[in-house]
């Protein structure tokens, strides 16, 4: 199964907050950036951790990911 396209942090974050705003629904969003609407994570991903939230988690150090917990040494 194909990957969804890779989308901007700040075009994420534009549809994030034009759905909290009541501008468009999820549905218009994900046809608008060719996604399925099961993809669109994003508003609670903003809600619950800001702009920071939305950066993929490969590109963001361990220590600096939301709701990350230090690792206890042994």
């Amino acid at each position: 199964m194909p990957q969804p396209p890779a989308i901007p942090v700040e075009e994420k974050v534009r549809i994030a907050l034009s759905i909290l705003t009541g501008e468009v629904t999820v549905s218009q969003a994900a046809r608008r950036a060719r996604v399925s609407e099961q993809s669109i994570t994003w508003k609670r991903q903003f809600i619950e951790n800001g702009r920071a939230g939305l950066i993929p988690r490969a590109h963001v150090p361990p220590a600096a990911r939301p709701n990350s917990k230090p690792r206890s040494r042994s």
